[in-house]
């Protein structure tokens, strides 16, 4: 075994034939098993996944909650330790050897790290994207199984976690967004949806104040107070689109329950 501990890769994936190869590869130096939560695709990113040596699990996310996906993925892994990866996210040599490095010492948990977001097309450094607190490395037997899947929210780790610096040799590369239509596509209609549907489930009722300043708060959180506009035209256009995802959350909100009361 590549660390002495035994390490699953766990990947989900939806329609990812054009980067499920490059992301298997990019961690094959240190995983032992690998294992491929399929949701539902209709390319070859199964059999491209199977012939690089992952075990495919077929599966269906429910609502947008794809991170259900991951938790299909732990709970089948063998491996003392879980790495948690998406298609388009790549392991570096750098953050792979300090992981097999902390996995062999048994100090820890979990290990927390940053990732590296490409979005049109460049590093965004500024506006809070860049920040070591993706605990996307653990125990098998650490991470909590009553996690709930809510959209970007993490599995809780109960022992030890260590936070790597905020350096770039410890974060992995993510290639996010490459186009405003994949932004509206993918979160305004698909991850703004989910969450107001659970705040719905919860009787979250809607809000004047909370639809005019969630926006406002967030657009000024992320271009001033954390520096986007460091970024450029990238840094603000981000920023505007973050504040229509939380607009995109109170309206979709407001309609189910204009339609419940229909």
């Amino acid at each position: 075994m590549s660390s002495g501990q035994g390490i699953t890769l766990v990947i989900k994936a939806r329609n990812e034939a054009g980067q499920i190869l490059d992301c298997i590869e990019s961690a094959r130096c240190l995983a032992d098993e690998i294992i491929l939560v399929d949701d539902a695709s209709d390319d070859h990113t199964v059999q491209l996944a199977e012939q690089a040596g992952a075990r495919a699990i077929s599966a269906r996310s429910r609502d947008g909650m794809v991170d259900e996906l991951d938790r299909i993925g732990f709970e089948a892994a063998s491996g003392e330790w879980i790495l948690r990866l998406d298609a388009d996210e790549r392991l570096t040599p750098s953050l792979a050897a300090k992981l097999r490095e902390l996995a062999v010492t048994g100090q820890y948990d979990g290990i927390s790290f940053a990732r590296k977001n490409i979005m049109f097309g460049r590093w965004v450094r500024h506006g809070g994207w860049f920040k070591n607190d993706q605990t996307r490395f653990f125990r098998s037997s650490a991470w909590d199984r009553g996690w709930t899947c809510e959209p970007h929210l993490q599995p809780e780790i109960k022992g030890k976690v260590l936070r790597l610096p905020l350096r770039e040799e410890y974060a992995t590369i993510h290639y996010d967004y490459d186009s405003i239509a994949e932004f509206i596509q993918r979160t305004l209609l698909g991850y703004a949806r989910t969450e107001a549907l659970l705040a719905f489930r919860k009787n979250r009722q809607p809000s004047a104040l909370r639809i005019v300043g969630k926006p406002l708060k967030r657009f000024l959180g992320r271009y001033f107070l954390r520096q986007g506009f460091r970024d450029g035209w990238r840094g603000f256009i981000l920023a505007a689109l973050l504040a229509g995802y939380d607009l995109c959350i109170e309206s979709f909100l407001w309609d189910f329950h204009r339609r419940e009361g229909r």
